[in-house]
Parts: C-alpha cells; sequence; structure tokens
C-alpha cells in the first residue's frame, strides 16, 4: 500500500505551481505599463506612423513685380508623375484574373449573342504584360525618360512612391490621365507643385536671379529674399488601410500651406530694357572680353530702376550658355571629360554674376570726381587754384604722363576736368594728402560694401594708408591703383551730386503678403554726409562743363542739362604693357538738381576705340535719350536750337493741300506739291526724322510719277555740309551717332542709301557722324 502525499507536500506542489504564473503575471503588468505608459509615446508614434498618411502640400513661392506691377518672376502650378508599384501590380493582376473570368464565362454561356459580346471583349482585352508595356512605352516617349528605366520604377514594388519625372505641365499630366483610362488602370498620378517662371526671359537676369530644382533662391533677388518669397508648406494628415489606401472621413487634418510675400521692385521694365538694348548694341560693336554692365539709379534716394550685365542669361534654362564661342567650345568636347564640366562650370558661374556688384575695375578718370570733390571739401584747393600740365609730371622716380599728347597748359579744377587732364589731377591728390585722401575714400563709401540688397557684393581692393606714398597717392589721384565696384563707384558719384549724402542703393520697393499688406518698406538710408552742399553744388556745375565744353565726347543732348564725366582705365594688373582698358562713363540729369544718374562699364572692348568717351558715352546718351521723356523730363530748347533741331514728319495723307501745308510749314517743314489735286494721296518722307528745314513731297494724284533722285556720297562731309548737299539733291538729312550734336563731327561710311542709288524725291537719308578727335578720356 503506498503512502498518500502529505499535506506539506501538496502545499510544497502548489507553490512552485504557482510561482511561474505568478512571474508571467508579473511580467504581463510590467509589459503593460511599459507599453501604455512609460513607453506609451513612442509606440503611440509608430502606430500612426503605420496607420497614417501625410501629404505636403507646397507653398506658392512669392511674385516679384516691377515698379508698374509687371511680372518679372512667378510660379506656376506644374505636376510631379509618380507612380505606386503596388497598386498598378494589384490593377496588372487584376485584369489576368478578369480575362480569366470572360474565359470561364465563354465555356459556360449557352447565348449566342451573349457569347458573341464576351467574344468582343476577349479580343479586345489585353492581360497584365501588355498593358504594361503599353504603358511603359507611353510613359518613356512622353516623359522622355529611358524604357528601362521606366519599367524598373513601375514594377519596384518595395515603396508605394516612386518620381517618374517633375515639373510636367497640366496638358501631359492630363494626356497620362487619359491613356490610364484608355487602359482602365490606374496607379500612375500628378501630384501638383510649383515651377518657377520668369515671363520677361532674359531681361533683369543678373538681377532676379533663380531658383534651383527645388524652388529654392540660389541668385539674385530670389536667393537675397529667400526667406521672404518661400512661404511656409502646408500638409494634410489622412487615415490609411493595411494596403496604404486612404480611409474617407475617419481622420484627415490639414494644415494650411502659408504662400510666399510678394516682392515690389524699383526697376522699371521699361527703363531696364532701354539699358539693356543699349549694352547689347554696344557689345556687339565694341565685344568686350570680360562683358559690361550698366546702372541706373535715383541719387537722392538710391531706387534702383535698372541694372544690367551683357551678356546675361535667361533664367527659365539657367544651364543654357549663352556666350556662342564657349557653347561652340564645349560642344566640341566630351560630356564627360574633366576639361568639359570645368569649363561648363566656369561659364555658368560667369553669366549668372551680376557684373555691376560683383566684378573689381579700376574706375580711371570718373573717380576724379571724387579727388576733385575732397579737395573741395578739406580747401586743399579753391575753384580759382590753376594747375600746369606740361603732358607729364614728375613724381619721386615715376613719370607720369597725360593721356593727351596736346599740352593743356594752366587750368583750373573746371578746365582739368574738362581736360581730363592727369598731371593736373596729380598735384589735386598731393595738395590733399594721403591721410585725407583716405579719410574721403572710405567716407564716400568705398571702404564698405554699398549695401544694396543683392547677394555676392564685393569690397574694393585699396591702397591702404601706411602703403601709400607719393607715387601711390598720386595714381589714386586718377583712378589707377584702387579696384571698385561699379555699385560702389555710382553711390560714390550720386553723394558728389546729391549734397553729399551718401545713400544705401535698393533694388526692392517693398516686400507685401498675398492680400497686399505692406510686410516690409524699403526706406531711404542715409549713412552720412561726406561733403557740403556748397561742394556739391560746385561740382554740379563743373560737371555741367564738361560735358556742354566738349558735346562731341560726352552724353550731350541738346535741350537737356546733364552732367557727366568719362573714364579710361589700364588694367595693369592684367596687362604689364598697359594696353587692355577698361571705358566708363558717367551721367546724371537734371545737372542742377539731379533726379536720375547712369554708369556705363565696358570691360576690355576688344574694337577700334577703348576711350571712355567713345565706347561708353555714346551708350548712356542713347538710353537717356530715351528714359528721360518717359521719366516726364523734356527738352528744353534755345530759339539758336530751335532752328537747327531735327523734325519728326507727321503724316498728313488725305489732309487737304492747305491743311498739309499749315502743318508741315508749322514745324519748320518745306512743302513741294506735285500734282494738280485738291487731296494728298501720298507724300515723301513720313514718320521719320529730318533736320529742321527740311523739305516734304506731298503728292495729290494718284496718276502722278514718283520724282526719282540719285544719293550722293556723304563720307568725310561736316553735318551741315552733308545737309546742303542733300538739299540739292532734293533729300533730306537723318543724323545718328556718337557726333550727331557735335557740328564738327564728320560722316563715316555708313548711310542707309549707297552712293548712286536711285530713290523718291524727299526720302530721308540716315547718316553716322562721329568726331574725328577724342575731347577727353
Amino acid at each position: 500500500m503506498t503512502d498518500k502525499p502529505s499535506t506539506k507536500m501538496i502545499t510544497r506542489l502548489n507553490i512552485w505551481l504557482c510561482l511561474p504564473v505568478l512571474a508571467l503575471l508579473i511580467y504581463m503588468i510590467w509589459g503593460i505599463y511599459k507599453v501604455s505608459i512609460s513607453e506609451g509615446e513612442k509606440w503611440q508614434s509608430l502606430a500612426k506612423s503605420q496607420q497614417l498618411r501625410s501629404t505636403v502640400v507646397n507653398a506658392s513661392r512669392g511674385t516679384i513685380y516691377d515698379s508698374n506691377g509687371n511680372v518679372m518672376a512667378q510660379s506656376a502650378t506644374v505636376y510631379t508623375i509618380y507612380c505606386d508599384p503596388l497598386m498598378l501590380e494589384n490593377q496588372l493582376e487584376g485584369r489576368d484574373e478578369w480575362i480569366k473570368e470572360i474565359k470561364e464565362a465563354i465555356k459556360e454561356e449557352n447565348s449566342a449573342e451573349k457569347l458573341e459580346d464576351l467574344e468582343k471583349k476577349l479580343d479586345k482585352a489585353k492581360n497584365g504584360e501588355e498593358t504594361l508595356d503599353e504603358l511603359v512605352e507611353f510613359l518613356a516617349l512622353r516623359l522622355e525618360i529611358d524604357t528601362a528605366e521606366v519599367r524598373e520604377k513601375l514594377t519596384d514594388t518595395s515603396t508605394q512612391y516612386i518620381i517618374l519625372k517633375k515639373n510636367v505641365e497640366k496638358t501631359l499630366r492630363d494626356e497620362i490621365y487619359d491613356k490610364l483610362t484608355e487602359l482602365s488602370i490606374d496607379g500612375v498620378r500628378g501630384e501638383p507643385t510649383t515651377k518657377r517662371v520668369y515671363p520677361q526671359d532674359s531681361l533683369a537676369a543678373n538681377v532676379i536671379g533663380h531658383t534651383d530644382y527645388d524652388g529654392n533662391g540660389i541668385y539674385g533677388l530670389e536667393a537675397y529674399y529667400d526667406d521672404y518669397l518661400s512661404g511656409v508648406d502646408g500638409r494634410v494628415v489622412t487615415a490609411t488601410d493595411n494596403d496604404g489606401n486612404e480611409i474617407p472621413y475617419r481622420y484627415k487634418q490639414s494644415y494650411d500651406a502659408q504662400d510666399g510675400n510678394d516682392l515690389n521692385l524699383n526697376i522699371d521694365i521699361n527703363i531696364q530694357y532701354k539699358l539693356e538694348k543699349a549694352l547689347e548694341k554696344a557689345y556687339a560693336e565694341n565685344l568686350p572680353t570680360d562683358r559690361m554692365c550698366g546702372i541706373i539709379m535715383n541719387p537722392k534716394t538710391g531706387q534702383v530702376y535698372a541694372m544690367a550685365t551683357a551678356y546675361s542669361y535667361d533664367p527659365n534654362q539657367p544651364a543654357l550658355i549663352t556666350n556662342k564661342s564657349v557653347s561652340e567650345e564645349l560642344a566640341g568636347l566630351d560630356e564627360d571629360s574633366d576639361e568639359y564640366g570645368e569649363k561648363q562650370l566656369n561659364e555658368w558661374s560667369t553669366q549668372w554674376k551680376n557684373k555691376a556688384i560683383s566684378e573689381l575695375y579700376f574706375p580711371g578718370s570718373v573717380f576724379k570726381i571724387i579727388t576733385g570733390s575732397s579737395a573741395l571739401e578739406e580747401k586743399s584747393i579753391s575753384l580759382n587754384d590753376t594747375f600746369s600740365c606740361n603732358t607729364q609730371i614728375q613724381v619721386e622716380d615715376r613719370t607720369i604722363s597725360c593721356w593727351s599728347s596736346n599740352n593743356h597748359g594752366e587750368q583750373n579744377l573746371a578746365v582739368a576736368m574738362l581736360n581730363s587732364c592727369n598731371p593736373a589731377f596729380v598735384q589735386i591728390g598731393l595738395k590733399l594728402g594721403a591721410e585725407n585722401f583716405r579719410k574721403y575714400f572710405d567716407g564716400f563709401g568705398f571702404a564698405e560694401l554699398s549695401g544694396i540688397d543683392l547677394p555676392g557684393e564685393v569690397n574694393s581692393i585699396s591702397m591702404p594708408l601706411s602703403r601709400m606714398g607719393p607715387v601711390e597717392l598720386a595714381t589714386s589721384a586718377f583712378g589707377q591703383t584702387n579696384k571698385v565696384t561699379p555699385i560702389q563707384m555710382i553711390t560714390a558719384v550720386s553723394a558728389a551730386v546729391n549734397g553729399g549724402y551718401v545713400i544705401t542703393p535698393r533694388v526692392v520697393n517693398s516686400i507685401s503678403d498675398a492680400n497686399g499688406n505692406i510686410v516690409k518698406k524699403n526706406e531711404t538710408v542715409i549713412k552720412r554726409q561726406v561733403i557740403s552742399e556748397e561742394t556739391s553744388e560746385s561740382m554740379r556745375e563743373i560737371l555741367k562743363g564738361v560735358v556742354e565744353g566738349q558735346t562731341g565726347s560726352n552724353s550731350y543732348i541738346q535741350g537737356y542739362s546733364i552732367g557727366g564725366k568719362s573714364g579710361t582705365s589700364q588694367k595693369l594688373d592684367e596687362d604689364i604693357k598697359g594696353e587692355t582698358y577698361v571705358s566708363s562713363y558717367c551721367a546724371f540729369a537734371p545737372a542742377e538738381d539731379p533726379e536720375v544718374i547712369m554708369l556705363v562699364m565696358v570691360d576690355h572692348p576688344t574694337g577700334e576705340k577703348y576711350y571712355g568717351s567713345q565706347v561708353a558715352a555714346p551708350i548712356c546718351t542713347e538710353v537717356l535719350k530715351e528714359i528721360l521723356p518717359y521719366m516726364g523730363y523734356f527738352p528744353e530748347y534755345t530759339e539758336e536750337e530751335l532752328e537747327n533741331i531735327s523734325v519728326t514728319v507727321p503724316s498728313v495723307q488725305y489732309y487737304t493741300v492747305e491743311e498739309a501745308q499749315e502743318t508741315l510749314e508749322s514745324l519748320g517743314l518745306n512743302v513741294k506739291v506735285k500734282g494738280e489735286g485738291d487731296t494728298v494721296v501720298r507724300q515723301v518722307p513720313s514718320a521719320v526724322r529730318i533736320e529742321h528745314g527740311g523739305s516734304v513731297v506731298l503728292y495729290t494724284d494718284e496718276s502722278s510719277e514718283i520724282e526719282k533722285v540719285t544719293v550722293p556720297s556723304l563720307q568725310g562731309l561736316t553735318k551741315e555740309q552733308a545737309r546742303q548737299t542733300l538739299d540739292a539733291y532734293g533729300l533730306n538729312l537723318t543724323v545718328e551717332g556718337s557726333g550727331a550734336d557735335e557740328e564738327t563731327a564728320v560722316a563715316q561710311d555708313d548711310q542707309t542709301y549707297a552712293p548712286g542709288t536711285s530713290v523718291p524725291m524727299g526720302t530721308a537719308v540716315t547718316v553716322t557722324f562721329a568726331t574725328t578727335t577724342v575731347g577727353s578720356q
């Protein structure tokens, strides 16, 4: 007989059996506590990441407007085409199942009519593989992507989101959707986003800049004001099922996008166009090796009306090389070579760079404005002091020559400025002294950034006071030692003529939100007054005298009061022989109370001319002639000027002869009537500018034969001689060229009609005039 277990043994057994259960229970309680409380946020976040889908809603980048409200840059809606390979795979498998079901139905169908319908469906049906092949071919063709790449992306089931192409226009997206409908499948979609568009193409490109592929500003205003323009992206969070599909109405939370702010510029698209047109023309004529630039601004407020570099680029296609010679050179290289990559990067850097703020040059004789102003203000000289020329001057061991081989003799400041005499300004600089020269150099803003609201501005390279001996001071006085930027130079000249105030130039006038509310206003910033109103007034008078004293070599425009100064410097740091030049000119108007100032700089012209008065001054003249009336400044002529002014011939066709004669004669034109009729049926010339006193031929009979005359040669004649010669032939004169307002200028071998050409009597012959000598640098 076996002994029964004792109570003690049973108790011990129960304890041992309960211990594992108790341990398991404790572990489960601890696990629940850990998951729900101590690590609750972690597991909740993980769960949400698997159950929630977050979609970014891109903010629309702000628009950039010119001063008249014209769009310079804006964001347009485009689409990112992407695929969901898992969805597409399910769709294609579903097609195979559908075809299988049709085949089964055909086997079981007894009705002839229904059987015919099923067979038609089967004939048209494409299985999953055929459908995929057709979709791949279509997308590769329309999206311009390699077929193998498209197939690889459509079949990569490791993800539900693969981008096929960005920045696709709506029309192409719609084509893709139509194709998907035709194939009765889903899995390729277009996600709306934005693309930066520049409606004015290359106009003001180096100022506006451009964005990168992701829409971030990387050059120009796009970069400088990127934080204002970008806005804040929104987000939409939705619940998804196990397959990643959105569950309607269950959970959805939206965070609205905040669109970027708009920029309202001081740039005027019309002034900008005039500047760029003139620069483009001058670039073709002078072929500068290191490009050229121009700035137009208000000398009192610092508002920049126009700023351009030639050559430039199109921000819609920033990677397109615009320099033809470089483009042709790249075309002959292997795209995978290091040489190709280096040359391409260098050219991108060049064409995207704003030369007006990012490149240095020796300002040459334009700097004499600063030297003269400083010496007057410091009372180192007076307006009546005289300075000798002798075509050269000796400073220690250095002989410094005047640009002219003719001795200018004894000159006061005004005449020295007119003659642009280097020895005279060496004497003025030495009288000013190194310490004062440096004081005013810094005071006019050359030792600091101008503060213009554009990225990439560089500072000057200048001779420190500790190293400025007499020779260095002498060459600094006429702008041949210190290198500055064009924006620093025009800002300094502005101070010299605006009453002495150094101002901060501004491209942007204001920043506004989507509702038009002003977020930021760029008011005029005056840094300091560097010279007195009295000194500034004297300098305005002197510079007005420069323009009116040598009209053929400056920006003289009949009827306008303009001040200005040319500059021609040698790039001695690059060419020790001194045969590489920079041509520049700075002009302002009205001379008595300047409201607009303009600077043009041509970096190493390679044509026949290189003096600033020959290369840069004509650009200023051409632009100012067009923009001054546009800005509300109209010419005021003396009685003598009125007698010689050119006139635009109005159309008097269909006028009575009496009315036509009265209209034309009131403009100072002579009238010749051909025919016996009472009404003008045609006229020669019409809608062109001809010299005052020119002739207009009126025909009053349709049957009247047009009288013809032969065009004479005018080369080498002065304007008056050319006018008299053409008048004798019954023709009119239209004057063009840098010598248009200079009586001593002579006609070049450039006229609209070659000598010997037969033209209607009264025809206007356009002749280019130029001065035979250079009046100043």
